[in-house]
């Protein structure tokens, strides 16, 4: 820099923080060049050769690191803060330039996101850890809560996996169940050594319509990822066949299977025939998923309509087939055209009437008892049938023959599944 005395360019001297031409440096307080100190100066010397040529007017200034703090200490590996250089000598320093306002609106918007971000963040992962970490006899609580509060979905939601049976699973049938009876007062607990492992048995204390019931509830974590679920939640009734083919209903359901799954609670069956009744149990308490022995101890009965229909069906398929003059009558009386003995019966001259005895009974007809199929039902052994007819014996025709051992009214097999019903012979 001109004006320095020492005809040499100013340099920044890193080492110790100010500017330095030769053997002076400048004085920022005194706003002058002033000696340096002779440690300084022959170091100066010793290092910044003299330059070739004499000094330009205007000072050089080189590229430099800014230097440490002297005498201070930093943390080994730690970034050491530096002091920024100071401005050349006799130049004006710089005035600090202001953010626009835009500016700092969108770095205040910024950090607004980014808190808000940070927030939800933190009550998303809290909500998800609440979730994942619940404990086994929390499942099982908050399971039987929805289960109560009608919501399949919540419940569902529970299990491990969904059952296949699942028409009875849904928010219709959980409310036609608590109608008959809710489910309240429920106390969980795990017994003592089953804190461990990926299954964890939960008893259950509740009631179902005030009626106290128990079950054990075993929740799964496969994954051993802290996320707890129901192994079987659901309740397996068996039906069987005693209501295969009536329109049965379960809580207000129609069901067409001889098995059904439930929620627990209470499980009602009904058949929507006016043909048949049921009697016997035919409400359940469904507490326990593990109690597979659940079944309805009913029976499957005709009534007063059924029982008229299937007697009125019988009826008038015997009088049809007793009236008839020919050979082939149905019913399973028809006669053969030639007896063993080689007589032969005239066809279109044949007269059937009943027996005593089975007039008897087809006026207190009474159907046999229902298994397997109840739509399907079968008369006893009505009984015997007396014929006459014209015959020809040995090429000459007699009239008014009378026979025996001929085919006699068995057992009639009724469908009153169809309209009008339909009646087989054996």
């Amino acid at each position: 820099m001109s004006g320095n005395g020492d005809g040499q360019a100013p340099m920044w001297d890193a080492e110790r923080g100010e500017w330095v031409a030769g053997a002076l440096r400048w004085d920022a307080a005194a706003a002058q060049w002033v000696p340096r100190t002779t440690e300084a100066a022959a170091e100066t010397a010793a290092v910044a050769p003299a330059p070739a040529e004499p000094a330009a007017a205007e000072p050089h200034v080189a590229a430099f690191t800014p230097p440490q703090h002297v005498g201070a200490s930093a943390p080994y590996g730690a970034p050491v803060q530096q002091p920024a250089p100071q401005p050349l000598p006799g130049q004006p320093v710089p005035p600090r330039k202001k953010l626009p306002t835009g500016a700092l609106v969108g770095i205040i918007a910024g950090a607004l996101v980014l808190l808000l971000a940070i927030v939800l963040g933190v009550v998303f992962a809290v909500r998800g850890a609440t979730t994942a970490g619940a404990a086994p006899e929390t499942v099982v609580s908050d399971y039987l809560k929805a289960v109560a509060a009608g919501d399949s979905e919540a419940a569902l939601a529970m299990l491990d996996s969904k059952p296949r049976q699942g028409a009875l699973l849904s928010d219709e049938a959980l409310a036609a169940a608590s109608e008959k009876g809710t489910i309240e007062n429920i106390v969980v607990s795990v017994p003592k050594g089953s804190d461990k492992g990926y299954s964890i048995p939960v008893r259950v204390d509740y009631t179902i319509g005030g009626k106290p019931v128990s079950g054990q509830f075993d929740v799964v974590d496969y994954e051993d990822d802290g996320t707890w679920k129901l192994a079987h939640g659901t309740v397996d009734i068996y039906l069987g066949g005693s209501f295969r083919g009536l329109n049965a209903t379960v809580n207000g359901v129609p069901v067409d299977s001889d098995s059904i799954t439930v929620f627990p609670g209470t499980v009602t069956v009904a058949i929507d025939n006016p043909n048949y009744t049921v009697s016997g149990t035919t409400t359940l308490l469904a507490a326990d998923p593990n109690d597979f022995s659940l079944r309805f101890d009913t029976t499957v009965e005709l009534s007063d309509e059924g029982t008229s229909l299937f007697q009125t069906a019988v009826r008038s398929a015997v009088d049809a087939c007793i009236a008839s003059k020919n050979l082939a009558a149905g019913c399973g009386i028809d006669i053969p055209e030639t007896l063993s003995d080689g007589t032969k019966i005239i066809d279109g001259t044949i007269t059937r009437t009943l027996r005593a005895e089975t007039q008897a009974k087809l006026a207190n007809l009474k159907p046999d008892a229902m298994y397997g199929d109840p739509g399907q039902v079968r008369t006893p052994y009505l009984g015997g049938v007396e014929v006459t007819a014209d015959c020809d014996v040995n090429g000459q025709r007699r009239t008014g023959c009378s026979f025996l051992f001929l085919p006699s009214l068995g057992s009639a097999l009724v469908d009153l599944t169809v309209t009008p019903p339909v009646v087989r012979w054996d």
